[in-house]
């Protein structure tokens, strides 16, 4: 909860339980999608992420909190880099906007999903 006042202990709760691996060890792991991080774990530059970006073709929806440190994908360039995005941006939330505005978040994206 220390790593994100915006959480409820319930929340804290539930992500500790499910967010995690147990390894051989003993010793526990978050779980996430390993790709996320693979620019961070090859020393991608900025040029190469936003290359990457480039290639997704697919409809994307990028969404912020108006409280994210990341800040809005149209005021700090990001959404430049997308071929076919839109922005969306959720009053009161930061980073985490599904954890922090979680009702907000899915009447987001169940409409962009069902387009």
């Amino acid at each position: 909860h220390g790593e994100n006042p915006r959480l409820s202990a319930e929340q804290a709760l539930s992500l500790t339980i499910h967010g995690v691996n147990q390894n051989e060890d003993g010793t526990f792991s978050w779980k996430f999608d390993n790709y996320v991080r693979a620019a961070i774990q090859k020393n991608l530059d900025a040029d190469e992420i936003t290359s990457l970006w480039s290639r997704i073709s697919c409809p994307t929806l990028l969404i912020s909190g108006d409280e994210s440190f990341v800040g809005d994908p149209r005021a700090n360039g990001s959404l430049s880099y997308f071929r076919n995005a839109r922005t969306a941006m959720i009053a009161g939330a930061g980073h985490w906007v599904h954890h922090d505005k979680l009702d907000a978040f899915l009447a987001t994206v169940r409409p962009f999903l069902k387009s």
